[in-house]
């Protein structure tokens, strides 16, 4: 019979337990669904803010993601406290567990970062012909931690984002016209005037160079053994230029072989003053 009563008490007691329990777990199923529609709201507000700011479709699936998980986990934090769970010590956990992630993935997320940067600013897309440091290459894919180029030559270059927003970026095809500058130097004992008239000529002919603004030709400086001229002129295609620097080297050292102006090798002229101990 005491038992009988033990049985008794208990079931009220499990019975009195979930009654009182059932409000928070009612209110947690209520605040599952606040957080879902807040979820859905935050998602268009921010797709459609980033659209109109035009910006990269890849950044905003980027920025989607982590505004849902960040929604995400302030629900679950807050459901689970609802339900009276103790959070204390698995917050406690999680921030020693990131604490120690924090230090052991820096790199991962300082690479993680700029490559969020990179989408955001976009200083180059796929496809851009780049300068990154002393390296000419095509973008090939821009990801989250790295980004792929493919060099004239053809190789596969990876390069961690980090690296890259520590770079001076040069972008091409951003700004497509560009200035080809051919040094070309001549003996001093030449005439500069009509060396420059002689280049000058020379490429004028060509249709693919501008004529707005004109070609000229600057003394650049005064070597130790000849004048350095500067051949300059504008290309409408910046991938054009290096053909253009080749062919006009080879060019300009032909028409002033024709022209019968010297173009001098390194060096040295010795004079010796006339004295009586000579």
């Amino acid at each position: 019979m005491l038992s009988n009563f033990q049985t008794q008490i208990n079931t009220q007691a499990l019975v009195s337990s979930v009654i009182a329990y059932t409000p928070n777990l009612l209110s947690s199923v209520v605040l599952f669904f606040l957080f879902w529609a807040a979820n859905k709201i935050i998602q268009k507000m921010i797709g459609s803010t980033l659209t109109r700011m035009k910006v990269e479709a890849q950044a905003i699936n980027l920025l989607l993601r982590a505004a849902r998980v960040g929604v995400f986990i302030f629900a679950a934090l807050t459901i689970a406290d609802q339900l009276q769970i103790n959070i204390k010590s698995l917050l406690a956990g999680v921030g020693v567990m990131g604490l120690a992630l924090s230090f052991a993935a820096q790199d991962t997320v300082g690479n993680m970062i700029s490559g969020i940067v990179i989408i955001i600013d976009r200083p180059f897309k796929e496809g851009d012909w780049v300068v990154v440091g002393s390296m000419h290459a095509t973008v090939t894919s821009i990801r989250l931690r790295t980004t792929v180029f493919t060099t004239f030559d053809n190789e596969t270059v990876v390069v961690p984002n980090k690296q890259i927003s520590q770079e001076r970026v040069i972008n091409y095809t951003m700004t497509p016209r560009i200035r080809v500058k051919i040094p070309i130097g001549i003996a001093y004992k030449e005439n500069i005037s009509e060396a420059r008239s002689v280049l000058l000529e020379m490429v004028q002919k060509d249709p693919k160079i501008l004529s707005d603004p004109p070609p000229v030709v600057i003394v650049n400086s005064l070597g130790d053994s000849s004048i350095n001229l500067q051949l300059r002129f504008w290309i409408e295609n910046s991938a054009d230029q290096y053909a253009f620097f080749w062919k006009y080297t080879e060019k300009g050292k032909e028409a002033l072989d024709r022209a019968g102006i010297e173009i001098p090798f390194p060096h040295l002229q010795l004079f010796v003053e006339k004295t009586e101990g000579v």
